[in-house]
């Protein structure tokens, strides 16, 4: 049985749906571990979810059908692409823990007219702002679009790397393993305005090297950016990686202008992040790291992008030039939510997830959402799960 086929008999068992996938060979990691004899844990976690969400769901077909489609999508997806809708369905699951405070509704289309301030109608968008999830409290809506932290040079390289390995295999009879140094420090905007175009020019220097049975490779890209590549011809390799929580911030600051199509003028608008070490291996916690990574992001963000004049065209493809800035942006996003799914390591239900809440304080379409309006909705045997719930209301400086 493909992993395909797997998938839709999963489907159909979990939510008596049945969906139908194209690519009828194609795998990932994701669905791969679901086909085994013996599941991991992620694979028993992943089952566990789809049951969960079919209980809380149950009777509503529309919800049901979406889910299910995500479902598919993870099937469908290349390389690292599931990440996308897989993380939308553990954002679904660690919400759901607590509904019993709040109602929550999953796809949610917006007329724009109804939103005519908002960033993307100031930018041009037309019709609908197609967001994940609302979480209907008692006083307020709060609307959240759910995108997975996988770091995007992580994705570039890794799609040059493997196709550089099966060169090697079925070309040059060689068996090798490709890693590149330090990595978590390396620009946002820069790799993504730069990195993507180069991506023919570093594969030509790898299976060059490789030919020539290199252990170490330089590439210097047209931006600046150098890559030390390093080749084993084994089974196993080492990369040097000097982590810094405030390093990777710095260099990931202008990541949420990404999602300025998200957000509304009337409503409050929050982002919620989820990291999987499947899809990401930069940030993998250790002590605090990823605590004082995701506090040190959501300050510059909030703090230290809304004092900026610039244009956000400069730093994101996504705006029209002239229209929008990246204070504006900053202002128009009320709090991120950091999700680290632990579903590959963690065995009981209540440790699967660590959550991370930042709200911000300059927030400028309503009150700015505070650590005392929010945390009254998650509480109950499960908030051992938020790890830190921070409004900068100190530290607004």
């Amino acid at each position: 049985m493909t992993d395909i086929e797997n998938l839709e008999i999963i489907i159909r068992q979990a939510f008596g749906i049945q969906k139908n996938i194209k690519s009828r060979k194609n795998t990932n990691s994701c669905i791969s571990p679901l086909n085994r004899k013996e599941h991991n844990l992620f694979a028993k976690n992943f089952l566990a979810r789809l049951c969960r969400l079919n209980e809380k769901f149950k009777g509503n077909f529309s919800a049901l059908n979406d889910i299910a489609e995500r479902v598919k999508n993870i099937g469908e997806a290349k390389n690292s692409g599931w990440a996308g809708p897989y993380s939308e369905l553990v954002a679904l699951d660690f919400y759901s823990q607590f509904s019993e405070f709040f109602a929550l509704s999953y796809i949610n289309q917006l007329p724009i007219k109804k939103h005519p301030k908002s960033i993307p109608a100031r930018n041009g968008q037309k019709e609908v702002i197609d967001i994940d999830l609302c979480l209907h409290l008692r006083h307020d809506l709060i609307f959240t679009d759910v995108k997975s932290f996988n770091c995007i040079h992580q994705n570039i390289l890794d799609e040059v790397i493997e196709a550089v390995e099966e060169y090697a295999l079925l070309t040059l009879s060689k068996s090798v393993m490709i890693g590149v140094d330090n990595l978590s420090s390396l620009d946002y905007t820069e790799v993504k305005q730069n990195l993507g175009y180069e991506k023919r020019k570093i594969y030509i220097a790898l299976a060059g090297a490789v030919s020539k049975n290199q252990r170490l490779l330089l590439y210097k890209s047209q931006s600046g950016i150098i890559f030390t590549f390093r080749i084993e011809y084994s089974d196993t390799i080492s990369t040097v990686r000097e982590y810094s929580p405030f390093a990777m911030a710095e260099a990931y600051k202008y990541k949420f202008l990404d999602y300025g199509s998200k957000l509304l003028d009337n409503e409050y608008s929050v982002i919620t992040m989820v990291r999987n070490p499947y899809f990401n291996e930069e940030t993998v916690d250790f002590g605090d790291f990823n605590n004082i990574f995701y506090r040190s992001l959501a300050r510059r963000t909030f703090i230290e992008l809304a004092r900026m004049k610039e244009d956000a065209s400069v730093f994101s493809s996504g705006y029209a030039t002239g229209r929008i800035g990246v204070g504006d942006v900053s202002k128009n996003l009320a709090g991120i939510i950091f999700i680290d799914d632990e579903s590959p390591s963690e065995s009981e239900e209540n440790k699967l997830y660590s959550a991370y809440f930042y709200l911000n304080p300059n927030y400028a379409n309503k009150k700015p959402l505070t650590i005392r309006k929010l945390e009254k909705y998650f509480r109950n045997e499960r908030e051992c799960q938020i790890k830190d719930f921070d409004d900068f209301r100190w530290d607004n400086y």
